[in-house]
């Protein structure tokens, strides 16, 4: 059942803001809107089909996410979700959101981010999307450019070559935790570590994590939080 219709108590305590009901729907959504701002969607403006490709470094996906969230979180964007639609959905919008207002906002920087996909166009796509009112009409599966699949790639191969090298217990870890979106808990207990253990561990491998890539040239200015690694590993999984 949806997070938010389901549990009436939660919505109430959601709409006053209180920290562990934001927190809770925060980790329950994250990974979903991680995904969706990766993978890019189409929408129409002024009757034509644009497509908004997605993020593709994983610092401009964390902040998506983090602004994203900043928004629905805010009061009015609270007192307006109705407690009866799916909450992904509204989520979603406000993700969806924001990248337009992005795309509108910072058009000569967001420009390769962004294609015509009707054949019968001759504007830019962004000369396009300044000029005209947007309304998303679909969800799309994005077609990458080479140098974003390159790095794609190469990410990737990074990844796991640091997972390879860390010892069995940690490595069991580190892919419930991150890949397979587990709780701390949850994740402790199948490498065996009590719930003060994994809080540590956590700490420990996002900071190594981090580092690893770093020094390979990647992820500068990326903070190595719980959400901004998790983003990653959910990006190159899927």
């Amino acid at each position: 059942m949806p997070l938010l219709t389901s549990d009436r108590e939660l919505l109430k305590q959601f709409r006053l803001g209180e920290r562990e009901a934001l927190a809770r729907v925060y980790r329950e959504y994250a990974p979903a809107v991680a995904a969706f701002l990766a993978r890019g969607f189409s929408f129409s403006s002024k009757g034509r089909t644009l497509q908004f490709n997605g993020y593709h470094q994983p610092f401009d996906i964390e902040n998506a996410v983090q602004e994203t969230f900043a928004r629905a979180f805010a009061e009015r964007a609270r007192l307006a979700y109705d407690g009866l639609s799916p909450y992904r959905s509204y989520i979603m919008a406000i993700a969806r959101n924001l990248v337009l207002s992005e795309l509108r906002r910072r058009e000569v920087a967001m420009s390769q981010l962004v294609k015509v996909v009707d054949d019968g166009a001759t504007d830019s796509a962004m000369e396009h999307l300044a000029a005209a009112s947007v309304e998303t009409i679909s969800e799309g599966p994005a077609e990458p450019s080479v140098e974003a699949e390159l790095l794609r790639q190469e990410l990737t191969r990074l990844y796991q070559a640091f997972v390879d090298e860390l010892n069995p217990g940690h490595r069991e870890f580190f892919i419930a935790r991150f890949e397979q979106q587990l709780t701390q808990v949850e994740s402790g207990k199948r490498a065996g570590l009590s719930h003060m253990q994994a809080r540590t561990l956590e700490k420990k491998l996002r900071k190594r994590f981090l580092k690893f890539m770093q020094s390979r040239g990647y992820l500068e200015g990326y903070h190595g939080s719980y959400a901004a690694v998790a983003t990653l590993c959910l990006m190159l999984m899927r």
